[in-house]
């Protein structure tokens, strides 16, 4: 997958690939680039498009039950359950797949009365982070909201 990068006055490659988790080579064949270059602010440049995954997919194994998964991977239960549409007393069963948070993702739960500028405070991120990570941001009472 990649997107559009427009250059900015200053801008370097090595910036750039920096910006978009890359190496200055990738950036360099995806766009034809030989040798020390100029770049023109704004000319157009394809990069990478990084996507940003929060969770990975678990398999679930004879003899798992969601306590021992969230256990076994330092996640709140709660927020596990609540990812994947589960109660506490629901049953999973061998091979049955279930989405298991990264590291470092936290949630949100809106409650009635919340503002983008609230939630922004709150998580201490910017729109634009908060919209990648939730696209389909609504504020209704109850949503999820994913951050980092």
């Amino acid at each position: 997958m990649y997107k559009v990068y427009q250059i900015q006055n200053g801008d370097t490659l090595e910036q750039i690939a920096q910006l978009f988790h890359t190496t200055t080579d990738t950036i360099r064949k995806l766009n034809g680039i030989t040798g020390n270059v100029l770049l023109s602010p704004g000319s157009f440049l394809i990069v990478p498009a990084e996507e940003e995954t929060l969770f990975y997919t678990y398999v679930v194994q004879k003899g798992d039950n969601m306590y021992s998964i969230a256990r076994n991977n330092q996640v709140d239960y709660d927020m596990l359950l609540q990812i994947n549409g589960l109660d506490a007393d629901d049953y999973i069963y061998p091979n049955e797949e279930i989405l298991i948070p990264k590291k470092d993702v936290k949630m949100y739960q809106v409650k009635d009365g919340d503002t983008m500028t609230s939630i922004i405070d709150r998580t201490n991120m910017n729109y634009d982070g908060l919209t990648k990570l939730n696209p389909n941001l609504f504020l209704t009472p109850d949503q999820i909201i994913f951050y980092r």
